[in-house]
């Protein structure tokens, strides 16, 4: 415990580890300020839910035609008044003869796709007898709203941590070869031994600084966008599919928003910032595994940038291309994981091809990133140490 605590020291006196964690701060109260957009009809969106209830019935109905008079409420109210639940028009059949015609030059992918849209079946015939389509949330800016939070926000916030972890992790191995203490420590087992310590250290405290830095960074979020009202709408609401904008009661592209499990606003975020925190540590991790092998945080840097932009890049052009046997199998990298952020614990369309993808893909590569570590620090323990 006394090396930990040194190693942690070592990281309190990173002036870039410090500089870099405000930059952050500063940007996601950058990013916040430029969406500020949406605050007002969420806002009036959430004050409603709080006043009537979340569900859209009659009462629900009565109430909002007594509210006092906004922009576009009459169009709203019109809407409600013949809301139905748009989940009981999911076209699960529609849907897999689709993605067959799609994915029919990858026989394995088109397989797997088969499989989790027959499981999607399951989960909106469950969620269409709940009624969860027919929860309001915060009205017709809700998927904005939820764009804002998930792919520009929190992705934001991802990257940050992730980069955070990295910088920490790196920044603890490189110290002994900059402070020229490495043959020193390194002359005998138990010193050697240290590097274990410090890949634990790199890990929490890529914990604790992701965890802070989104303790912040929603603070300030939720005393712009008042979330009170909205805390326990169902995610799956046809408002989070911009239905009430786009589709007009066209069910033909009504796609809705099918998480794997009944995911509350409130807990649907705090999903996402657990499995967000996995993912910061998957990537210190690797970083763990790249600076012990290398021995140099710079080459480690630039390696694992190179792999990780390489590996996002061949995905997204196997996308692009329609290269679907080449697509799949990196659908499952941490980094096709960090592109769907408003996706994940959701059937996610052609970006998932099996159910809970995201966290099977997480804990795959937390398993992964430890045995690394584990066979790095022991390689590192056999090697000759350069000075």
């Amino acid at each position: 415990m006394t090396l930990l605590k040194y190693e942690w020291r070592k990281l309190a006196g990173m002036p870039a580890l410090w500089a870099f964690l405000a930059l952050c701060v500063a940007f996601n109260a950058f990013l916040l300020l430029a969406a500020k957009w949406t605050c007002r009809e969420f806002n009036e969106g959430s004050a409603a839910a709080a006043q009537l209830g979340q569900r859209v019935d009659e009462a629900f109905v009565e109430g909002f035609a007594q509210l006092p008079w906004t922009e576009d409420r009459e169009e709203l109210l019109a809407f409600l008044t013949r809301m139905d639940n748009t989940l009981e028009h999911y076209d699960s059949d529609g849907q897999r003869r689709m993605y067959g015609e799609l994915l029919q030059g990858s026989p394995l992918s088109g397989a797997l796709m088969d499989w989790k849209l027959r499981q999607a079946a399951h989960r909106a015939e469950h969620l269409a007898r709940t009624g969860a389509a027919m929860d309001f949330f915060a009205g017709p800016v809700t998927l904005e709203a939820n764009g804002v939070l998930y792919k520009i926000f929190f992705k934001a916030l991802l990257t940050e941590g992730i980069l955070l972890g990295i910088l920490a992790m790196l920044g603890l191995m490189e110290h002994e070869r900059v402070s020229r203490t490495t043959a020193a420590v390194c002359s005998s087992r138990v010193g050697r031994r240290l590097w274990r310590t410090k890949v634990l250290a790199g890990v929490t405290a890529a914990l604790a600084l992701y965890l802070l830095l989104a303790v912040v960074s929603f603070a300030a979020c939720f005393a712009l966008w008042d979330w009170s009202g909205v805390w326990g709408a169902s995610m799956a609401s046809q408002f989070n599919t911009g239905i009430f904008h786009e589709s007009k009661f066209s069910y033909d592209t009504y796609r809705p928003f099918l998480p794997w499990a009944d995911f509350t606003a409130g807990s649907y975020l705090l999903a996402v910032i657990a499995l967000g925190a996995a993912l910061v540590v998957v990537f210190t991790l690797l970083a763990a595994v790249c600076g012990t092998l290398v021995g140099n945080a710079y080459a480690s840097a630039v390696g694992l940038m190179i792999l990780v932009v390489g590996g996002w890049a061949i995905w997204y052009t196997g996308y692009l291309q329609g290269c679907w046997a080449v697509f799949m199998p990196l659908s499952f990298l941490p980094t096709s994981l960090w592109d769907q952020t408003l996706g994940w614990f959701t059937e996610g369309g052609i970006m998932y091809f099996i159910p809970w993808q995201e966290t099977v893909t997480t804990v795959i590569w937390l398993l992964l990133g430890g045995g690394g570590a584990a066979l790095a620090l022991r390689r590192f323990d056999r090697k000759d140490v350069k000075v």
